[in-house]
């Protein structure tokens, strides 16, 4: 879901009029983020101008204006898009038009009565319809570690230990993508790694993959984990989300599972490590860093007391 921010709403009559015309027609990612002010991560962004531009075509083929949108050309667009994509998708599409709409300083259609309705009929409809993502387990991990090389590649190296970290961390992709070498320290032979006021012991294993992959980078300071070039230099820079992506994607083709892997693949298999080790899902909540235990619960099937826990975070807006 995209989140809302303090973004300014356009009140320039001639900005806004440019604007207008800038936004009836496809646009780009700079676009979107000059108009939102940089408030986005690239991957919301990224989803934000597909959704309108691909909203833009529908105006188009109706020969309808899509700023300020009719209610109809919304209810038409957003009943289209449900005949073949997911509620998640579908109500993402719909706040973005929203936003955009907001932002813009014209009336939202979104928050018509009609809008609601057949979002709320298209929820219902597709109740259950997400795949959670497949889980990466200890087990999946102790058998990579057979099935790497001998000796192994650099980007073997990094995988392993990628997996060893997110796992026994319950690690989002944004925080190994921020794990920087002062987040880590040793006492005796002990390694932990820290995330915000948390600190995460590694196993042997872990810390021994770990050490492999860290022993390669020269100067040990800045990014943890890094991109790898096609000539098995190590660079300097952050990863990205689609440098993890591939790394999900490498590790799922080598242990031969049939589904693919994704970012949240170690986060789900680490809840369900955590359960079996007797913690409680308010417990791994705490572990692994969530605001709620809604996605524990979730992940471990209880999809009941997921959607009771995530009421707390759901604000009902009045009707207008």
């Amino acid at each position: 879901m995209i989140m809302r921010k303090n973004i300014p709403i356009i009140t320039n009559q001639e900005e806004l009029s440019h604007k207008i015309n800038v936004f009836s027609r496809q646009i780009t990612l700079e676009e979107l983020d000059n108009l939102t002010k940089s408030e986005y991560s690239r991957n919301s962004l990224l989803a934000m101008v597909k959704d309108w531009n691909l909203y833009l075509e529908f105006c188009q083929e109706k020969h309808v204006t899509p700023l300020p949108a009719s209610i109809t050309a919304v209810r038409q667009y957003i009943e289209k898009l449900a005949t073949k994509r997911k509620y998640a998708t579908v109500r993402r599409c719909a706040v973005t038009i929203g936003l955009l709409h907001r932002i813009l300083n014209q009336k939202d259609p979104t928050t018509n009565v009609q809008i609601r309705n057949i979002l709320t009929q298209i929820r219902l409809n597709k109740h259950g319809d997400a795949k959670q993502a497949t889980p990466l387990q200890l087990h999946h991990i102790q058998e990579l570690e057979t099935l790497i090389s001998n000796p192994p590649s650099i980007q073997e190296v990094r995988d392993l230990a990628i997996c060893y970290v997110m796992f026994e961390c319950a690690m989002k992709r944004s925080e190994l993508k921020q794990l920087v070498f002062s987040n880590m320290h040793q006492r005796e032979d002990e390694q932990y790694v820290a995330i915000g006021d948390s600190n995460y012991r590694l196993s042997d294993n872990a810390k021994k993959a770990l050490d492999r992959w860290t022993s390669l980078i020269s100067l040990q300071e800045g990014a943890v984990f890094r991109a790898i070039d096609k000539h098995g230099n190590i660079a300097s820079n952050l990863m990205d989300d689609s440098t993890i992506y591939r790394v999900m994607r490498r590790v799922g083709e080598k242990l031969g599972i049939d589904t693919k892997l994704s970012g949240q693949s170690v986060r789900i298999g680490a809840v369900k490590e955590l359960a079996k080790q007797g913690l409680n899902p308010k417990d791994i909540q705490v572990f692994g860093r969530w605001l709620s235990p809604a996605m524990p619960y979730q992940y471990l099937g209880n999809v009941e007391q997921a959607e009771s826990e995530k009421i707390i975070f759901k604000s009902i807006k009045p009707w207008r």
